[in-house]
C-alpha cells in the first residue's frame, strides 16, 4: 500500500490595491502626495483633472492665467484616505471658511503622473485648500472600474481643490539634462 501526504502551503493570493487593480492607458496613473501639518501621505487616484487652463486667449491673443488660483479635481474609489477625510470634516465643521484656523485648512499637493513607478509629470500646488467634496455612484462608465470582463458599479469620492499656486516639473527632461 503507498500512502501519498501533501505539505505545500496554499494561500491565497492578496487582491491588487490602490492603482495596481485598475487598467490606465499606456500604465499612466495619478497619484498625488499630501503635505498635511500632522504628515505627509500619498493616495492613487484614479481621475486627476486640472480645471484651470495654463493659457487663456484674449482678443489679442494668450494671456497667461497665472493671476487665477490653480484649481483641481481629484476622484478615487471610496477607500482608506483618513486625512483627507479628516481635511473634508474640518472645512465642513469650519463653514468653508478659509478664515478660521484649523490643522487641515491649507497644504500642498503634488499630482504625479507614474509610469512603471516612475514619475514622467509632476504638478506641485502650493496653499491648497477643500472646495468641494461629494460622493456619488457611478453607473455610466461599469467597465473603468471593474475588472475581467464584468460589469459593475463604483462608489466614487470626488475632491475639488483651490491652491494659491503651482509649479510644472519634468522629471524625465531634467534627468536628460542631467545626463549631459
Amino acid at each position: 500500500m503507498i500512502s501519498l501526504t501533501q505539505t505545500e502551503n496554499i494561500s491565497a493570493v492578496d487582491e491588487p490595491k490602490g492603482n495596481a487593480a485598475y487598467v490606465f492607458g499606456e500604465g499612466v496613473y495619478p497619484q498625488a502626495t499630501f503635505n498635511f501639518r500632522s504628515g505627509t501621505v500619498t493616495y492613487d487616484f484614479q481621475l486627476y483633472d486640472m480645471t484651470n487652463n495654463l493659457f487663456g486667449t484674449t482678443a489679442n491673443g494668450f494671456t497667461s492665467t497665472r493671476t487665477i488660483s490653480p484649481e483641481f479635481t481629484l476622484v478615487k474609489v471610496v477607500g482608506d484616505t483618513p486625512y483627507l477625510h479628516k481635511a473634508v470634516d474640518q472645512t465642513f465643521e469650519n463653514g468653508g471658511r478659509t478664515i478660521s484656523e484649523y490643522d487641515y485648512k491649507m497644504f500642498d499637493v503634488t499630482i504625479e503622473m507614474i509610469q512603471a513607478e516612475k514619475s514622467l509629470r509632476t504638478i506641485e500646488y502650493k496653499d491648497c485648500s477643500i472646495t468641494n467634496y461629494k460622493i456619488n455612484t457611478r453607473t455610466d462608465n461599469e467597465e473603468g472600474y471593474t475588472t475581467g470582463g464584468k460589469t459593475g458599479f463604483a462608489v466614487v469620492e470626488t475632491y475639488t481643490f483651490a491652491c494659491n499656486g503651482f509649479s510644472l516639473k519634468s522629471p524625465l527632461y531634467d534627468e536628460i539634462i542631467k545626463n549631459q
